[in-house]
C-alpha cells in the first residue's frame, strides 16, 4: 500500500489516538497507517497540500478522511504530549514539529490558539521536542 502522507503537526501531529470505545483490528490498522506510515516531508514540503491540511485543522476548509482523523487527535496528542503514541509515532511527532514550527511560526501560533488557548500544553510539548 502506498505510504500515507500527512502533515501533522499532529498534527501535529502524527500520533496515535486510541479512544475508550473498543477498536476493531481494522480500526487499529487504519490508525497505524494514519500515524506511522507517514512521509511528513511530502506534506511539509508541498505548500498546496500543507495549506489544505491547515485549513482543515483551523476549521476553515473541508477535511479529507485522513486530515479529519489527525484533527480529531490533536487535542489528546498535545494534552498528553503524545502519551498514547508508540516510539515510532513519538519520533514522527517530534520530527514534524521541529520542522514545521520554525518554517511556519504564525501557523503554529494559530494551532496553539485553537488547541491550547490557555497555554497549558505548550511548555511540555516544547520540552519534548527539544529533548
Amino acid at each position: 500500500m502506498a505510504r500515507i502522507s500527512i502533515f501533522c503537526i499532529s498534527a501535529i501531529f502524527l500520533a496515535a489516538h486510541i479512544y475508550a470505545a473498543p477498536m476493531t483490528a481494522e480500526d487499529m490498522e487504519f490508525y497505524r497507517q494514519v500515524f506511522e506510515e507517514v512521509d511528513p516531508d511530502f506534506v511539509l514540503d508541498n505548500e498546496r497540500i500543507l495549506r489544505a491540511y491547515l485549513k482543515c485543522f483551523f476549521s476553515e476548509g473541508d477535511c479529507n478522511q485522513h486530515a479529519a482523523v489527525v484533527k480529531e487527535s490533536i487535542p489528546d496528542v498535545l494534552s498528553t504530549v503524545c502519551g498514547s503514541c508508540s516510539e515510532k509515532q513519538k519520533g514522527i511527532f517530534k520530527y514534524t514539529l521541529n520542522k514545521f514550527i520554525p518554517a511556519h511560526p504564525k501557523d503554529w501560533e494559530k494551532m496553539l490558539s485553537i488547541y491550547d488557548p490557555k497555554g497549558e500544553y505548550w511548555p511540555n510539548v516544547k520540552a519534548f521536542i527539544e529533548s
